[in-house]
């Protein structure tokens, strides 16, 4: 039977069982407390140096397992961190080294010894939009740090690219020469574009796109870029790679990748680079005076001779001795020495960053002066970069401010007429004053003058721009899971540009205008503000065996520009050039301007796959809008597909002792091209208002643009080979790349009738073949020493097709003004057309013509004519050497070019085609030693009284053979000379280089005729503080 408990019983014994439970609590935590206290925290610290004991600063350690606990390497390469004292993995991560795990041990220093991961950077294949490793990755792709590319040279990034990537090609500009202000040439396997025809497009057709950062920028911008703030490049060739960016990409992209900022305490680096420049006159094989005398007097410019080789005419009789009184007396005048100075260009940059985990700053001050060889020219740049990173759980912010400041000069008198000016002219008078006329002459349409080229360089006439830039470059990203990846950037970039060109009223240019119309001065501006905005989010994971990576993502951009201008005539003195002391416009002239808007949208997904990383698959796929095609034609699709098989990666492959890696690669796809006129597309009027209309404004249209215009585009197939050998000695990497573009936008000349002189119309094709190979070799690798060679090559050929005849019109024109281009469906685009030549006969001094039916003839004859050469070479490339002990180091490089050929203009035009006009000029010495001048004589050129004109033929067609060195550099590079610490620095860094040393060619032909080409000694400094 159940009994009711007593509640005075019920409430003590509930009040002992909680004062139990509370003792057992207190208990508890006493014991808790007591282990607690024993568990004493401990330092664990050491440092982390290289392979050569060198110390490494910012080291990343992290405790594995344990968040936001780490700590990173000071200027010593020390690291101390405390934590609660147990058993930890600490792992130690830096950029070019391999990622280590070592279990820490309390109390004891550790020294960790970093390996360095020579493929790491150059592994890792950035597009801009993604990161991947080369090992997964199916398309052609090329990077190069910025050692690799200061190896040979510190001016310009593109120039030290071109000599180590046998793709990327900067053509040599023989107009422009070594001019610090032209643009370069640039294209990646060879161009594909008609030749002759750029103007079409507005832009450089076979130029490829450029990606900064992320963000789509110019060629220019490039070009100015700081090498020392350049973490990696990547250059990027087929399909595969290139599709992500659809209808921009067929000319190949460039990624460059900027240095961020480095978390820890605040540092400051300096980077200096030097030049000293002159200017490369080798290829000019002038006349002297003594010579120039005696080849007038051959010419016939005297007259005719008798007998004894004796003037006729009185009167040119005692001009000859005259002069030839002069010469004696030791006049001979080198003018080509005027415009030129040695010129200096220094660049100096400071970089202060610092910050933690969460949070990193870096900025950035810049300025370079660079000068040109010629007076007179110049380029100097002051940029400003603020970069700031923030991490906020899983959130990483980061926006980059730059803006950039550049003033350009141009010299205003071109370098060939100093070339021209005859040595047996006096520079000055008795006085020292500088002549304006050298020389008059009577003739049938009244009086001629040759002026003296130093006249109008003394003259106070300029030719100036700057451009004021500012880019602002914002993005977040957000990883909600490992696994998952959103990124948005939006960047605005904002520029504004003034020129003026300003030519003296005194300038020999006026000498037959009227008083009051002698001067010029234009100005113009242009405003151009651009926006690119982008959002994509990727998935990746690994699953057994399985590798998968799927991105997709949009891009709008808009670009806006605005230009006006205007050009003011008739000043009366030099002294001002403002257009207020001018008497006003050209006749007919008033201000110009003009908006530009263009807008594109793309849409785009990519998708990796790799099995076992063995098997690769990259798909890619992209929509893009674009506003500067036709309205029925405004969307356009691109694909790509990339297969890879990782043969190394095969059970049956590890064994090898001879293949460390084996990869083949193919991929297919056809992304289009986009640089041409905003406005081609579209009708353009210009409103007519000399005259009142009653019926309203009045507009002619002066462009018929075509609303069918479609997309060009280009279909590629790549087959790539990666090679290493011999212990990863030796590295080899081939791709043969075929490339056909079709259609072809062209402007097509029509009739008078029509109201417009052409139309843009989608015409013909061109089809490219390529083969490249780079390869490197390891003569010695060891801890202390490394040898190094390496070469590479590229043969490009580009074939018209679908022409038919609608270009035989130009074909006319190129016969008529005697150019060498011709355009016929399936012959190369830079194919050499000629008439055949037997050479010069030895009895009349005449040329002697080759026909098609093999029957010689005397008579030129452009029907004729058949292909002679090709410009394009055979084979153009590179090879060097680099040898590196501890942190000395010493390099070569040299660029080789065999097989094509040229046109030899300096001896159409200046050994013959010397007119009676012409011999008042200075010519080739050529002209007088080897010409034909009495019968028997074995000449390679016509009679030396010969003033007709001469017809192109392939007697002016040769060889062009070239090897040039490029550069020898040598550096040297520490971080634990005990001196240093003494100045305060962590590092140390200094190089100097000798470039463009020499060049031996098959052909001696004037280079730089505008311009000069230059050599160059150079030298850079880099101190880390």
């Amino acid at each position: 039977m159940n009994k009711k408990l007593n509640p005075t019983v019920w409430n003590h014994l509930t009040f002992r069982t909680i004062a139990f439970a509370i003792l057992c609590c207190m208990a508890t935590l006493g014991i808790y407390a007591q282990n607690a206290s024993k568990q004493t925290n401990a330092l664990y610290q050491g440092i982390v140096v290289d392979d050569l004991d060198n110390p490494l600063i910012g080291v990343n350690i992290t405790v594995k397992g344990m968040k936001g606990e780490g700590v990173i390497t000071d200027n010593d390469g020390q690291f101390r961190i405390t934590l609660p004292q147990k058993k930890y993995t600490f792992v130690f991560s830096y950029i070019g080294m391999k990622t280590q795990e070592v279990v820490a041990q309390a109390g004891k220093k550790m020294t960790i010894r970093m390996v360095e991961d020579s493929n790491l950077l150059e592994e890792t294949v950035v597009t801009g939009i993604y990161r991947r490793r080369s090992e997964s990755f199916t398309g052609a792709a090329s990077i190069y740090t910025e050692e690799k590319l200061k190896e040979i040279g510190n001016q310009n990034l593109l120039q030290s690219l071109s000599a180590i990537d046998p793709s990327f090609s900067i053509l040599d500009n023989n107009l422009a020469g070594s001019n610090p202000n032209a643009m370069m040439d640039i294209s990646i396997n060879g161009k594909m574009s008609i030749t002759g025809l750029e103007d079409t497009y507005g832009s450089n057709p076979d130029q490829p796109l450029f990606i900064l950062d992320g963000f789509e920028t110019t060629l220019a911008r490039i070009s100015d870029l700081s090498m020392d703030r350049v973490e990696s490049i990547n250059v990027l060739k087929d399909a595969a790679s290139t599709a992500i960016y659809g209808a921009k990409a067929a000319n190949g992209v460039i990624v460059i990748e900027t240095k961020k900022p480095e978390p820890g305490k605040l540092r400051f680096s300096y980077n200096g680079n030097y030049q000293v420049a002159w200017a490369d006159l080798s290829d000019y094989n002038l006349m002297n005076s003594s010579e120039k005398l005696e080849f007038e007097k051959l010419a016939g410019y005297y007259g005719e001779l008798d007998s004894n080789g004796e003037i006729l005419l009185d009167s040119q009789r005692a001009l000859y001795y005259s002069r030839l009184r002069n010469v004696a007396a030791g006049l001979d005048s080198y003018w080509i020495n005027e415009p030129l100075r040695t010129a200096f260009t220094h660049d100096h940059s400071i970089n202060a960053e610092g910050g933690d985990s969460a949070f990193r700053y870096g900025l950035t001050l810049r300025y370079k002066n660079t000068e040109g060889v010629m007076n007179g020219s110049g380029r100097q740049n002051l940029d400003g970069t603020i970069n700031l990173a923030y991490r906020l759980d899983n959130f990483n912010f980061s926006n980059q401010t730059n803006i950039y400041y550049t003033d350009v000069e141009n010299n205003v008198v071109p370098f060939s007429d100093f070339v021209r000016a005859n040595p047996y002219y006096a520079k000055r008078d008795i006085y020292g004053d500088i002549y304006q006329v050298l020389e008059s002459y009577d003739t049938m349409s009244g009086t001629e003058y040759v002026y003296n080229p130093l006249w109008d360089y003394t003259q106070k006439s300029f030719n100036v721009s700057n451009q004021l830039t500012f880019n602002n470059n914002f993005n977040v990203e957000y990883n909600p899971i490992e696994q998952i990846r959103l990124v948005a950037r939006i960047g605005l970039t904002v520029t504004k540009d003034k020129s003026e060109v300003f030519t003296s009223p005194f300038d020999s240019s006026f000498a037959g205008t009227e008083q009051l119309k002698r001067g010029s001065y234009n100005n113009s501006n242009a405003n151009t503000t651009s926006l690119d905005g982008n959002l994509y989010a990727s998935y990746g994971d690994v699953i057994g065996k399985h590798t998968y990576t799927v991105i997709g993502g949009t891009q709008l951009m808009q670009n806006d520009y605005k230009n006006s201008g205007f050009t003011a005539i008739g000043y009366i003195t030099d002294q001002f050039s403002n257009p207020n002391f001018s008497n006003g416009y050209e006749q007919g002239g008033r201000p110009q301007s003009s908006v530009t808007r263009t807008r594109s949208a793309s849409f785009y997904l990519n998708g990796n796959y790799a099995y076992d990383m063995r098997y690769l698959l990259d798909v890619n796929v992209r929509t893009d809008g674009a506003s500067v095609f036709g309205i029925k034609n405004t969307f356009s699709s691109t694909w790509s597909l990339g297969l890879a098989w990782n043969v190394h990666n095969e059970a049956w492959f590890k064994g090898s002792e001879v293949l460390n890696t084996l990869k083949l690669r193919y991929s297919i796809g056809n992304p289009g091209n986009q640089n041409i006129n905003a406005r081609l597309a579209n009708n353009v009027y210009t409103y007519y208002t000399s005259y009142p209309n009653l019926f309203g404004l009045a507009a002619i249209v002066s462009q018929w643009g075509n609303q069918n215009l479609k997309w060009q585009r280009t279909t590629q197939h790549n087959f790539g080979l990666n090679l290493d050998m011999f212990d990863s000695r030796l590295n080899i990497t081939a791709d043969y790349t075929i490339r056909n573009t079709d259609p072809i936008l062209l402007t097509i000349q029509q009739p008078t009738s029509t109201g417009t002189s052409s139309i843009p119309m989608n015409i013909g094709a061109t089809k490219n073949r390529s083969f490249s190979m780079s390869a490197r070799y390891d003569v010695i690798r060891n801890r202390d020493w490394r040898w190094m060679l390496s070469f590479s090559t590229l043969s490009a050929k580009t074939k018209y097709d679908k022409i038919g005849d609608l270009l035989e019109k130009l074909n006319e024109e190129g016969r008529a003004s005697q150019t060498l281009n011709r355009y016929y469906d399936g012959v190369s685009n830079t194919a050499l057309w000629a008439v055949k030549s037997a050479g010069i006969d030895p009895m009349t001094g005449n040329e002697v013509f080759i026909k098609k039916d093999g029957s010689y003839t005397y008579e030129w004859d452009a029907s004729e004519e058949v292909i002679c050469g090709d410009a394009t070479p055979d084979f153009d490339g590179n090879f060097g050497s680099t040898l590196r002990y501890k942190g000395l180091s010493l390099g070569i490089n040299f660029r080789y070019r065999y097989g094509g050929q040229t046109i030899l203009n300096t001896l159409l035009n200046k050994v013959e085609n010397i007119t009676s006009t012409e011999l008042r000029y200075n010519q080739d010495e050529r002209a007088l030693h080897d010409r034909w001048q009495k019968p028997g004589d074995i000449a390679k050129f016509k009679r030396i009284d010969d003033t007709s004109t001469t017809q192109v033929s392939s007697r002016f067609i040769a060889d062009d053979n070239t090897l040039e060195c490029k550069s020898i550099s040598l550096g040297y590079e520490t971080t634990t000379a005990p001196w240093i610490k003494t100045l305060g620095l962590s590092s140390l860094t200094f190089r100097v280089y000798m470039n463009d040393i020499f060049r031996i060619s098959t052909i001696k032909e004037e280079r730089g005729l505008s311009y000069p080409f230059q050599r160059s000694v150079s030298a850079s400094l880099g101190l880390r503080f």
